[in-house]
């Protein structure tokens, strides 16, 4: 018989083994170090003002919504703002489980990261993946650390943009949560020419670091890595290294991910270079993405054209100098990237020239290129080339100029001044254009500077060139200046300004600014080549034909981008004032090859010109003139079998020309794309010159010798063929029809 006290000890020694089953069964639970649940930080020590006094439900005033937290609550270092530093210290604990789990967003930045630290040893440092106000898991292998003391420290020592980071639901447990690996690594013994990367153009890009024989070579490269599907392939070149140990690293990756199923080496690299979009007679990269034209030089009967350049990808980023050389402007031979990023930066925008009388003491006629490197503040560069700019070496005390008070501090456009026996430099200060003289290349004053209360403010100042030109027997002064936003229809343009440069100051003539080189929406970052031999004496132009507003989301391929046709420019009076015009240089006509001729024809309404060419690919010059004889507005468009249209709209009343490419193709691909006509000022003439170039996906028209131009890129999905005219009233007379192919 089991009396009432036998009873309960019994019940006492079930409940004991119960609790040990159970606390057993929970050796390999999670382990809760904090989930900010509490609503306080009681297992945090505080430092700063960033984190504020408690943990906070989602977001704070001005900031982005921010998601994918647990529970309530989490840590916050947006108190205040992204300017605001601060620390959070756990108090310590012991590791008990595989691995510590925790979800972690803001920004990526090298100063804000969660820390863990064991014997007074920083054993990891984290930061977010991607700047995000989405939390992610990220995870630690703690396996070594058993049973050892740790704190963990979340800490915001970053102040501008993405200065904050978020953390929430921090645990030990014995199973990875997070799908990113960190500092992933893939070793090969290099018997090839190339690694293959598989990319994906939507993806986030990814850190990569090659090292041979277990030594760095170059800088981290940020590669869009294919995480679903592959868009194209890219070359890492490693034929220099065979025999010998390459290795890839990468931060981060996530297991989830198809590229490192599929990254391999190949004695080959194949891809569509005639891809629908590849222009036939602009000059394009041959793959990866390119802007800036940069260090434009003419040397020993070749035009050198170096330019902004990613070889990982099709959108921007890892900025080189690519490099190109005509002997004609006409065709281009593509040679290897020029300068590449070093411990300075990424090489950003600049300029060329020759150093004729060795002022820099690199030897006579050295290749110079100036240029902004662009690490954690911008500085200016040089580097200088013996042998017609195949190969570079960068100078050892670089960089030559700094000013840490200026955010965006570059571009260098460089000439040598005869009248003061120095070299001029144009930089682009932000808001500004700020000029500085050099007799080496290598010291640098400041001379004075341009730009308050004139012209066009809508965004940063760029790409500044300098440059003289004459006009009817008198030397003036032209200054470019690009922009972006704030361009005349949205986005990237040039703005030019006329007027006196007495080696150190640049004084305007008096005009209703801004002007603009090209009105249209892709012309942008254009400078001229330098060292041109004075008995050509002309002023020779290129710009990237793209604009801000979509240059990302073109619907290219392998490739993205091209430039405008190389132009000439002089000085115009447009009947109101002096203008720079731009036309297509001379050797351009060399590109021609079967010409139709089309009849004169007075037009009341509407006229239709079809099958334009024969075989016609979508690249060919059309010259016609348009003489209105009481039309207040006449328009012609060029279309296709798919009723694909671009329109060009002269409103002689309003003294404008409109183009409109809304249905000109593919459009959908950007909201800012084809949102509006675009529109130039006209002045008011008795006949209209118009030089018309279409190459596969732009079309450039030259009004009047270039006095009104308008590049336009567009993406038809088959060429466009057939030419009408249409006006309202009155007679348009269009005489001189010709249709050239160019090839």
């Amino acid at each position: 018989m089991i009396n009432k006290h036998t009873n309960m000890k019994i019940k006492t020694v079930l409940s004991g083994l119960l609790i040990t089953l159970l606390s057993g069964c929970n050796s390999t639970g999670d382990i809760s170090i904090d989930d900010f649940e509490s609503g306080n930080f009681d297992k945090w020590s505080i430092e700063g003002d960033a984190f504020g006094e408690k943990p906070i439900e989602g977001s704070y005033k001005g900031q982005q919504p921010v998601s994918n937290f647990q529970g309530k609550f989490l840590a916050n270092s947006f108190q205040g703002g992204d300017d605001t530093r601060g620390v959070l210290t756990s108090k310590e604990f012991t590791i008990e489980r595989d691995y510590i789990n925790f979800l972690i967003g803001g920004g990526k930045n090298e100063d804000t990261y969660v820390e863990l630290i064991i014997n007074e040893n920083s054993v990891y440092r984290s930061h977010s993946f991607v700047e995000s106000e989405a939390l992610q898991w990220l995870t630690w292998d703690v396996k070594a650390y058993h049973n050892q003391k740790a704190i963990i420290r979340i800490v915001d020592n970053q102040r501008g943009g993405w200065g904050h980071i978020l953390v929430d639901q921090i645990e030990q447990g014995n199973k990875a949560k997070s799908v990113f690996m960190n500092n992933y690594k893939l070793s090969f013994d290099a018997n090839q020419k190339y690694i293959l990367l598989p990319i994906e153009k939507e993806a986030p890009e990814v850190a990569i670091q090659l090292s041979v024989d277990g030594k760095n070579v170059g800088e981290q490269m940020n590669v869009r890595l294919a995480q679903t599907h592959i868009n194209y392939w890219f070359p890492i070149h490693i034929d220099a290294y065979k025999s010998k140990k390459v290795e890839l690293a990468f931060a981060p990756i996530k297991t989830t991910d198809i590229w490192y199923q599929q990254i391999k080496q190949s004695d080959t690299f194949e891809y569509n270079y005639d891809e629908t979009y590849r222009p036939i007679y602009h000059f394009s990269p041959p793959y990866g993405w390119m802007n800036d034209p940069n260090g434009m030089v003419y040397k020993d009967g070749e035009y050198h054209l170096f330019y902004q350049y990613n070889p990982y990808g099709t959108r921007w980023g890892n900025m080189h100098w690519g490099h190109a050389v005509s002997k004609n402007l006409r065709k281009w031979e593509h040679l290897p990237v020029a300068l590449f990023p070093d411990a300075l930066g990424t090489i950003f925008s600049g300029s060329a020239i020759i150093d004729k009388s060795n002022t820099g003491g690199f030897g006579k006629d050295a290749l110079i290129a100036i240029y902004t490197s662009a690490g954690k503040n911008q500085t200016q560069s040089i580097a200088y080339s013996l042998d017609n700019g195949r190969t570079f070496t960068t100078y050892d005390q670089n960089p030559v100029l700094t000013d840490s008070n200026i955010v965006d501090f570059r571009d260098p456009k460089v000439f040598w001044h005869d009248a003061s026996a120095q070299w001029i430099m144009s930089l682009a200060t932000s808001q500004t254009i700020t000029f500085y003289g050099s007799k080496n290349l290598k010291e640098w004053n400041k001379l004075s500077e341009f730009g308050e209360g004139i012209g066009s403010h809508g965004g940063v100042w760029e790409c500044p060139d300098l440059f003289p030109l004459t006009y009817d027997g008198k030397t003036k002064w032209v200054l470019f200046v690009s922009i972006n936003p704030g361009g005349p229809n949205g986005g990237s343009a040039t703005q030019y300004f006329i007027g006196d440069f007495n080696g150190k100051t640049f004084t305007p003539d008096t005009m209703n600014y801004p002007l603009w080189l090209d009105y249209g929406r892709d012309n942008y970052a254009g400078v001229t080549w330098s060292d041109i031999p004075a008995t050509d004496g002309r002023r020779l132009f290129i710009g990237w034909m793209n604009n801000w507003d979509y240059a990302n989301n073109t619907p290219t391929e392998n490739f993205c981008s091209a430039m405008t046709l190389p132009r000439e420019l002089k000085l115009a009076h447009n009947g109101e004032h002096l203008v720079v015009s731009s036309i297509p240089v001379k050797e351009i006509n060399e590109l021609r090859r079967e010409n139709q001729r089309f009849d004169n024809q007075k037009i009341e309404k509407s006229y239709t010109f079809d099958k334009l060419l024969k075989d016609n690919v979508g690249a060919y010059e059309m010259e016609f003139v348009v003489k209105p004889q009481g039309a207040t507005a006449f328009e012609f468009k060029l279309f296709n079998q798919n009723n694909e249209q671009m329109r060009f709209i002269f409103d002689l009343k309003n003294k404008t020309l409109a183009v409109d490419r809304s249905k000109s193709g593919k459009v959908d691909f950007s909201d800012n794309f084809a949102q509006t006509v675009i529109n130039a000022p006209l002045p008011t003439k008795n006949s209209y010159k118009i030089r018309l170039f279409v190459d596969k996906n732009s079309t450039e028209i030259f009004v009047n010798d270039g006095e009104v131009v308008q590049t336009n890129t567009m993406f038809p999905t088959a060429a466009y063929n057939s030419l009408s005219f249409d006006n309202e009233q009155g007679i348009i007379s269009v005489e001189n029809i010709s249709v050239y192919n160019l090839k």
